[in-house]
């Protein structure tokens, strides 16, 4: 099974819905939000830890473990709201059936992708949260960008199915789909700012 934690595209989503959650929610300043940030990219270390087998990726697990668990203590420590652990707890949904979908199908599989995707977008709304944000604005954000990260996954997926995707033109088409999913994260941070 291919390593998550080497999907160059996850950590991209995973970054944009962070920062997107970050710059969202600076209301009670950025510190608080980014440890949230910082737990979910741990989790997704552990997850990925499970992809690749424990005697592989047992110090990922741990190091993702203690991430998942410091990064959000400390944010309720400094005053962040602990309602984005709601929005981390919904997160384990999407991540069992991409699980389930991995296991039957394959970690490339249209479905595992969709729902992997699913649940890195739910770092945004709970950053914001953790931010100080309301849940109109939180539910906004991950409205915007799921279906969007989901379509441009299941896009890529699909083109890497047809072969003709191999070394630079890989690259070149890595960049320019990192270059859309920034664009369209900062145009979604600005709509949110305007509600």
């Amino acid at each position: 099974m291919p390593d998550p934690a080497r999907a160059h595209g996850a950590w991209v989503y995973l970054i944009s819905a962070v920062l997107a959650g970050v710059l969202v929610g600076a209301k009670s300043g950025p510190l608080p939000a980014s440890l949230v940030g910082i737990g979910f990219a741990g989790l997704f270390l552990c997850s990925s830890a499970f992809a690749v087998g424990f005697e592989r990726g047992w110090k990922r697990f741990l190091i993702g473990g203690a991430l998942g668990v410091a990064g959000p203590g400390l944010a309720l420590r400094l005053g962040a709201d602990p309602m984005f652990l709601a929005y981390g707890a919904l997160a384990v949904f999407p991540v069992a059936a991409s699980a389930f979908f991995a296991s039957k199908n394959g970690f490339l599989s249209v479905q595992a992708l969709a729902f992997g995707v699913m649940a890195l977008a739910l770092a945004a709304p709970s950053t914001a949260c953790a931010g100080g944000v309301n849940t109109t604005r939180t539910l906004l954000l991950v409205g915007l960008l799921t279906p969007f990260f989901v379509w441009r996954a299941i896009a890529i997926r699909l083109r890497l199915n047809t072969g003709k995707w191999k070394g630079p033109a890989l690259r070149r088409a890595g960049l320019r789909e990192a270059g859309y999913t920034a664009a369209w994260t900062v145009l979604v941070i600005g709509l949110v700012h305007l509600v």
